[in-house]
Protein backbone atom coordinates (compact mmCIF):
# COMPACT_ATOMS: atom_id res chain seq x y z
CA UNK A 1 0.00 0.00 0.00
CA UNK A 2 2.81 2.38 0.94
CA UNK A 3 4.56 1.63 -2.33
CA UNK A 4 1.47 2.48 -4.34
CA UNK A 5 1.06 5.80 -2.54
CA UNK A 6 4.70 6.58 -3.24
CA UNK A 7 4.22 5.89 -6.96
CA UNK A 8 1.09 8.05 -7.06
CA UNK A 9 2.96 10.87 -5.30
CA UNK A 10 5.69 10.71 -7.94
CA UNK A 11 3.24 10.54 -10.84
CA UNK A 12 1.01 13.49 -9.83
CA UNK A 13 3.56 16.27 -10.55
CA UNK A 14 4.37 14.71 -13.93
CA UNK A 15 0.68 14.45 -14.81
CA UNK A 16 0.04 18.03 -13.71
CA UNK A 17 2.95 19.32 -15.79
CA UNK A 18 1.70 17.39 -18.83
CA UNK A 19 -1.77 18.90 -18.46
CA UNK A 20 -0.34 22.44 -18.21
CA UNK A 21 1.83 21.94 -21.30
CA UNK A 22 -1.13 20.54 -23.24
CA UNK A 23 -3.26 23.53 -22.24
CA UNK A 24 -0.55 25.98 -23.36
CA UNK A 25 -0.13 24.21 -26.69
CA UNK A 26 -3.90 24.23 -27.24
CA UNK A 27 -4.04 27.99 -26.61
CA UNK A 28 -1.15 28.69 -28.97
CA UNK A 29 -2.33 26.35 -31.68
CA UNK A 30 -4.63 28.90 -33.36
CA UNK A 31 -2.91 32.11 -32.32
CA UNK A 32 -3.53 35.40 -34.09
CA UNK A 33 -0.75 37.38 -35.76
CA UNK A 34 1.76 39.25 -33.61
CA UNK A 35 0.76 42.71 -32.42
CA UNK A 36 3.55 45.19 -31.65
CA UNK A 37 2.99 47.12 -28.40
CA UNK A 38 5.30 49.90 -27.25
CA UNK A 39 5.80 51.80 -24.00
CA UNK A 40 2.68 53.76 -24.96
CA UNK A 41 0.47 50.66 -24.65
CA UNK A 42 2.36 48.85 -21.89
CA UNK A 43 3.26 49.76 -18.31
CA UNK A 44 5.99 47.60 -16.80
CA UNK A 45 5.80 46.39 -13.23
CA UNK A 46 9.14 45.23 -11.86
CA UNK A 47 10.44 44.00 -8.55
CA UNK A 48 13.14 45.58 -6.46
CA UNK A 49 16.00 43.57 -7.97
CA UNK A 50 17.03 41.83 -11.18
CA UNK A 51 15.84 38.47 -9.88
CA UNK A 52 12.26 39.66 -9.40
CA UNK A 53 9.57 38.86 -11.93
CA UNK A 54 8.25 41.40 -14.41
CA UNK A 55 4.73 41.97 -15.67
CA UNK A 56 3.58 43.98 -18.71
CA UNK A 57 0.25 45.72 -18.06
CA UNK A 58 -1.78 46.63 -21.15
CA UNK A 59 -2.94 50.27 -21.29
CA UNK A 60 -5.68 51.58 -23.59
CA UNK A 61 -7.06 55.04 -24.44
CA UNK A 62 -10.14 56.04 -22.45
CA UNK A 63 -13.27 56.79 -24.45
CA UNK A 64 -13.12 60.45 -23.42
CA UNK A 65 -9.55 60.68 -24.71
CA UNK A 66 -10.39 59.06 -28.03
CA UNK A 67 -13.41 61.34 -28.41
CA UNK A 68 -15.85 58.68 -29.56
CA UNK A 69 -18.56 56.35 -28.29
CA UNK A 70 -17.76 52.87 -29.48
CA UNK A 71 -20.27 50.76 -27.51
CA UNK A 72 -23.51 51.13 -29.49
CA UNK A 73 -26.91 50.71 -27.77
CA UNK A 74 -27.59 47.43 -29.61
CA UNK A 75 -24.23 46.12 -28.41
CA UNK A 76 -25.00 47.07 -24.82
CA UNK A 77 -28.41 45.41 -25.00
CA UNK A 78 -26.84 42.25 -26.41
CA UNK A 79 -24.57 42.19 -23.35
CA UNK A 80 -27.60 42.30 -21.08
CA UNK A 81 -27.84 45.98 -20.15
CA UNK A 82 -31.28 47.53 -19.70
CA UNK A 83 -31.43 50.85 -21.56
CA UNK A 84 -35.19 51.33 -21.20
CA UNK A 85 -35.97 55.05 -20.55
CA UNK A 86 -37.59 55.99 -17.25
CA UNK A 87 -40.34 58.44 -16.49
CA UNK A 88 -38.10 61.49 -16.28
CA UNK A 89 -34.86 62.52 -17.95
CA UNK A 90 -32.83 61.92 -14.81
CA UNK A 91 -34.28 58.49 -14.00
CA UNK A 92 -32.52 56.38 -16.70
CA UNK A 93 -29.00 57.42 -15.72
CA UNK A 94 -29.66 57.19 -12.00
CA UNK A 95 -31.17 53.70 -12.31
CA UNK A 96 -29.11 52.14 -15.08
CA UNK A 97 -25.64 52.98 -13.79
CA UNK A 98 -26.40 50.70 -10.83
CA UNK A 99 -26.45 47.71 -13.15
CA UNK A 100 -23.65 45.23 -12.70
CA UNK A 101 -20.74 45.27 -15.10
CA UNK A 102 -21.02 42.75 -17.91
CA UNK A 103 -18.31 40.37 -19.01
CA UNK A 104 -17.78 40.54 -22.77
CA UNK A 105 -15.25 40.08 -25.53
CA UNK A 106 -13.52 43.30 -26.55
CA UNK A 107 -11.83 44.44 -29.76
CA UNK A 108 -9.16 47.12 -29.42
CA UNK A 109 -7.63 48.74 -32.47
CA UNK A 110 -3.96 49.75 -32.66
CA UNK A 111 -4.13 53.13 -34.37
CA UNK A 112 -1.10 54.84 -35.81
CA UNK A 113 -1.14 58.59 -35.30
CA UNK A 114 -3.40 58.32 -32.28
CA UNK A 115 -2.81 61.50 -30.18
CA UNK A 116 -3.55 59.78 -26.86
CA UNK A 117 -0.85 58.18 -24.76
CA UNK A 118 -1.94 54.69 -25.81
CA UNK A 119 -2.61 53.82 -29.43
CA UNK A 120 -4.97 51.04 -28.34
CA UNK A 121 -8.58 52.20 -28.67
CA UNK A 122 -11.66 50.06 -27.85
CA UNK A 123 -13.82 49.77 -30.96
CA UNK A 124 -16.28 46.92 -30.42
CA UNK A 125 -17.67 44.37 -27.97
CA UNK A 126 -19.71 41.20 -28.24
CA UNK A 127 -20.90 38.28 -26.15
CA UNK A 128 -19.38 36.02 -28.84
CA UNK A 129 -15.62 36.05 -29.31
CA UNK A 130 -15.82 34.27 -32.68
CA UNK A 131 -17.90 37.16 -34.05
CA UNK A 132 -15.11 39.60 -33.19
CA UNK A 133 -12.37 37.31 -34.48
CA UNK A 134 -14.18 37.10 -37.82
CA UNK A 135 -14.99 40.82 -37.95
CA UNK A 136 -11.42 41.87 -37.10
CA UNK A 137 -9.24 39.10 -38.57
CA UNK A 138 -5.93 41.00 -38.59
CA UNK A 139 -4.18 40.35 -35.29
CA UNK A 140 -1.50 42.92 -36.18
CA UNK A 141 -3.97 45.80 -35.89
CA UNK A 142 -6.70 44.44 -33.59
CA UNK A 143 -6.32 42.91 -30.17
CA UNK A 144 -9.25 40.73 -29.07
CA UNK A 145 -9.57 39.79 -25.43
CA UNK A 146 -12.09 39.28 -22.65
CA UNK A 147 -13.06 42.15 -20.38
CA UNK A 148 -15.74 43.98 -18.46
CA UNK A 149 -18.09 46.70 -19.70
CA UNK A 150 -19.85 49.21 -17.44
CA UNK A 151 -22.47 51.95 -17.85
CA UNK A 152 -22.13 55.59 -16.90
CA UNK A 153 -24.25 58.72 -17.38
CA UNK A 154 -23.19 61.46 -19.79
CA UNK A 155 -24.58 64.99 -19.15
CA UNK A 156 -26.58 66.47 -22.01
CA UNK A 157 -28.15 69.85 -22.83
CA UNK A 158 -30.90 71.23 -20.64
CA UNK A 159 -30.09 69.05 -17.68
CA UNK A 160 -30.74 65.81 -19.56
CA UNK A 161 -28.44 62.84 -19.57
CA UNK A 162 -27.74 59.75 -21.63
CA UNK A 163 -25.88 56.51 -21.05
CA UNK A 164 -22.69 55.21 -22.56
CA UNK A 165 -20.79 52.00 -22.19
CA UNK A 166 -17.13 52.09 -21.21
CA UNK A 167 -14.33 49.58 -20.89
CA UNK A 168 -13.71 48.87 -17.21
CA UNK A 169 -10.87 46.41 -17.65
CA UNK A 170 -9.58 43.60 -19.83
CA UNK A 171 -8.85 40.07 -18.65
CA UNK A 172 -6.07 39.25 -18.49
CA UNK A 173 -4.54 42.71 -18.35
CA UNK A 174 -1.13 41.66 -17.08
CA UNK A 175 1.22 39.62 -19.28
CA UNK A 176 4.12 37.71 -17.77
CA UNK A 177 7.50 38.81 -19.14
CA UNK A 178 9.79 35.80 -19.76
CA UNK A 179 13.10 36.02 -17.93
CA UNK A 180 15.13 36.23 -21.16
CA UNK A 181 13.44 39.52 -22.10
CA UNK A 182 13.65 41.21 -18.69
CA UNK A 183 17.24 42.57 -19.04
CA UNK A 184 16.31 44.34 -22.28
CA UNK A 185 13.29 45.99 -20.65
CA UNK A 186 15.26 47.09 -17.58
CA UNK A 187 17.74 49.16 -19.59
CA UNK A 188 17.66 52.91 -18.93
CA UNK A 189 15.54 54.85 -16.48
CA UNK A 190 11.85 53.99 -16.16
CA UNK A 191 10.78 57.47 -17.34
CA UNK A 192 12.85 57.44 -20.55
CA UNK A 193 12.56 53.75 -21.37
CA UNK A 194 11.62 52.90 -24.96
CA UNK A 195 10.74 49.38 -26.02
CA UNK A 196 8.55 47.23 -28.26
CA UNK A 197 6.90 43.99 -27.20
CA UNK A 198 5.78 41.43 -29.75
CA UNK A 199 2.64 39.85 -28.30
CA UNK A 200 0.40 37.07 -29.55
CA UNK A 201 -3.07 36.07 -28.35
CA UNK A 202 -4.01 32.42 -28.51
CA UNK A 203 -7.28 30.67 -29.26
CA UNK A 204 -8.28 31.05 -25.60
CA UNK A 205 -7.33 34.76 -25.72
CA UNK A 206 -4.39 34.22 -23.38
CA UNK A 207 -1.43 36.39 -24.43
CA UNK A 208 2.28 35.72 -24.34
CA UNK A 209 5.36 37.71 -25.32
CA UNK A 210 7.42 36.34 -28.21
CA UNK A 211 10.04 39.11 -28.42
CA UNK A 212 11.20 42.32 -26.79
CA UNK A 213 13.47 44.99 -28.16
Amino acid sequence: MTGRLFIVALALPVLFTALVVADVLRNRGSARETIELTEREVALSTGSDDNSGMTAWVVWAAESEAGERWARPDTLRALGFDLTPGVSDSTPARRNVRQLQRRAYIALELREGQPTRSRLVPVDASPDRDVLRAKYPDGRTHLITAGFIGLRPVPGPGGTSSLEGYLVSIDPRGIHVPAQFAPTLRQGSARDRRFTLSVRYGSRLEPWIVNAR
